[in-house]
Order: structure tokens, then C-alpha cells, then sequence
């Protein structure tokens, strides 16, 4: 690093010599700097953004083509090159000019401890655990997209497992980052501040986040499943730490607390798989033979593309009711699951074209009214 820094010197003052007014000096919190150490770090880094770019440009159109289909996933290999790129430039960039464990800035936050902490040991520290989620992150993505999918045509699954190793990348990864970093007898004070914290402020984001551990392991709802819960019916989108995404048949997104599903009623229209069966009610008149009524009911489910031949569909005779002879049409399906409405409104289309060819009366509801006459005896 001291050839670095040696390089770096040559270069300001023969820019400095060269280019009088960028030579010029100012102070700038107590240190004195002048306008080439303020505009050759932006240079620098102009420079490796133009090297993050190009890297990505050719990994995405020249190379990752050639092995991966799921142009999502190569766009997000190529940004998460592109950013390392930077990451790894930044860091440089600032060590070169001077930020480093010795400079001025790197105060010391709790001077009176045991276990000093230093300013830049913290910001290191915060730096690192974000990049360490983000490529986290990215990586669950290339994992799931690219290798599960692979062996399991179950979404939900793979997402689960995704998640899961994602958290103890995360896990792992940031007790390294700490250990290596700053003398963990410098956080007894933050750790105790941090627990009282979740003892109080903080105790509905720690419920939530161990309320999502419990759905990613027990999976009672997964990414695809079609649930109802606290009155929002939809399918599930995203799970994640905090919360859990639903979509939907408006195509807008709830989102759901992740404690939700471990406290209240959730139904899950796909838990074992996602054949259910819907119940249609028909009425028609006294004056209808209930056989062909099963008939013509049973002919419009079979002829209905969306509805399964195994199992069937049934035609159930409920009740004589009060103006009608009253049917239940009961069919599986595995489309429809998340459009339960508008599966029963095509079959019922179908069901008054076939009455209506068939003269079949829908009666509506009636009474007799019978009028006495006379006068009241006085």
C-alpha cells in the first residue's frame, strides 16, 4: 500500500505542478486539502464505474447467454458483477487517498472503554453486513431460478429453501464480519441497548421475524398458495422476513404481518395441491323431471374445459324447497382456483342456454294469497 500511496502522491503533485489552480489549498474540516485531491477520487472513480459497466455489458450479452436461459437471472448476475466492481473500487479509492484506520477522521466513539471503538470499525462494520445482504439476496435468486427449479417444479418449495440458506448466509457471514472487525466487547453497551429494544419497541418485529422462520420451516402457506386470511383472499407472492405478500384478483398487493398466519384462522385453498371443488346451486320448477335436470347439468360440467374428468362431477338433489326443486352442481378443477367466480358464472351461462333449449321453467319465489269476505259479526 505504501507504492500506492507513493503513486498517488507523484500524481497530485504533478498535477498540481502542471495545473496551478488545482493546486490551490482550502480547509476542509481542520485538514487542508487541495482541488486535485477533491476532483482526481471522482476521476478514479468515473473511471471504475466505466469498468463495472463494461464488465456487465459483456457478461450479459456476450457470456452468460451461452449457459443461462432466465434473462432475470442474467441481468441480476450482471448488476451484482457490476456493483462488486464498484464495491471493491470504492474501498480502494478511499484507502489510497488516506481514509484508512490512521487517518484523523477514524475518531474513537467510546474513548472511556475498555475495548475501543472506532468510527471507521462501525461504518466497515454497517458497509459490509449491507453488501452481505444484498449479495445474499442475489444469490437466493441465481440459486432458486437456476439450480432448484432443476429438481423441483413446486415454487413455494424452492423459495422456502432458498430463504432459508439466504438466512444462514446472512447469519454466518455477519458474525464473521463482526468478529473480524471490531472487538465485540466494544457492543456490550449497544447489545444491552439493542436488547431492551426488542423487550419493548421492537418485540412486533421479532415476533414477526420468528413467526416467518416458523412459515419458511413448517410451510402451512408457501409462494403460490391461494389462502384467505383476516378477511384478504389471494395468492402469496413473497415471503419474507417481516411480512408475507398477497396479490390479489384486482392485482393489488396486501401486505400481510407474518405473525397473522400463526395467530389467526388462515385457509389454504393449495396446501396439498391446488384441486378444489365448487359448489353450484340450481333451482327449477315442480313442474321439471329431476332426471333430465342431472342430465343436462352433468352435460354442461363434462363439455367445460376447466373442469376435471377425474375426479367428476356430481349432480346432488338438495331439497324440495320453496318454489323449486333445488340442485347442487359439484366440480373439481385445478385452473380456476384463484377465479372461483368466474368459473361458476360461465357454468351458469351454460346452464340457462341449455334450460332455455330445452324449455326447462327457473321459477321465482311465489305465494297465495286467499281474500275472505264478509262483514265481522257486531
Amino acid at each position: 500500500m505504501d507504492d500506492a500511496l507513493t503513486l498517488y502522491d507523484r500524481l497530485i503533485r504533478l498535477i498540481n505542478e502542471n495545473v496551478p489552480f488545482l493546486g490551490e489549498s482550502f480547509e476542509l474540516l481542520g485538514l487542508q486539502f487541495t482541488v486535485s485531491d477533491i476532483i482526481v477520487p471522482i476521476v478514479f472513480l468515473f473511471l471504475i464505474n466505466l469498468l463495472g459497466n463494461g464488465v456487465r455489458v459483456l457478461l450479459i450479452n456476450r457470456i452468460l447467454g451461452r449457459y443461462i436461459e432466465d434473462r432475470k437471472t442474467i441481468l441480476s448476475i450482471g448488476n451484482t458483477t457490476k456493483y462488486a466492481i464498484l464495491v471493491i473500487g470504492i474501498a480502494a479509492v478511499l484507502t489510497v487517498i488516506g481514509l484508512d484506520k490512521d487517518s484523523p477522521l477514524n475518531l474513537t466513539l467510546n474513548p472511556n472503554g475498555d475495548h475501543p471503538l472506532r468510527f471507521f470499525d462501525l461504518l466497515r462494520v454497517i458497509f459490509l453486513l449491507t453488501l452481505l445482504v444484498f449479495f445474499s439476496g442475489k444469490l437466493k435468486t441465481v440459486f432458486v431460478k437456476q439450480i432448484l427449479s432443476r429438481y423441483s417444479d413446486d415454487i413455494g418449495v424452492s423459495q422456502s429453501i432458498g430463504t432459508i440458506i439466504q438466512y444462514v448466509f446472512v447469519l454466518i457471514g455477519g458474525l464473521i464480519v463482526v468478529q473480524s472487525t471490531i472487538n465485540l466487547g466494544s457492543l456490550t453497551v449497544l447489545a444491552g441497548a439493542l436488547g431492551v429494544g426488542i423487550g419493548f419497541g421492537l418485540q412486533n418485529i421479532a415476533n414477526n421475524f420468528i413467526s416467518g422462520l416458523i412459515i419458511l420451516f413448517e410451510r402451512p402457506v408457501k409462494v403460490g398458495d391461494r389462502i384467505e386470511v383476516g378477511g384478504v383472499t389471494g395468492d402469496v407472492t413473497k415471503i419474507s422476513s417481516r411480512a408475507t405478500t398477497i396479490n390479489t384478483n384486482d392485482n393489488i398487493s396486501i401486505i400481510v404481518p407474518n405473525s397473522e398466519f400463526i395467530s389467526k384462522q388462515v385457509i389454504n385453498w393449495s396446501h396439498n395441491d391446488r384441486n378444489v371443488r365448487f359448489h353450484v346451486p340450481v333451482g327449477v320448477s315442480y313442474n321439471e323431471d329431476p332426471a333430465q335436470i342431472k342430465g343436462i347439468l352433468m352435460e354442461v360440467a363434462t363439455k367445460h374445459p376447466a373442469v376435471m374428468s377425474k375426479p367428476g362431477p356430481e349432480v346432488l338433489f338438495i331439497e324440495y324447497g320453496d318454489s323449486s326443486l333445488n340442485f347442487e352442481l359439484l366440480v373439481w378443477t385445478n385452473k380456476y382456483i384463484d377465479r372461483p367466480i368466474v368459473l361458476r358464472s360461465q357454468l351458469l351461462y351454460e346452464i340457462f342456454e341449455k334450460f332455455k333449449e330445452h324449455s326447462i321453467e327457473i321459477p321465482f319465489p311465489q305465494r297465495d294469497l286467499h281474500i275472505k269476505s264478509g262483514l265481522n259479526p257486531s
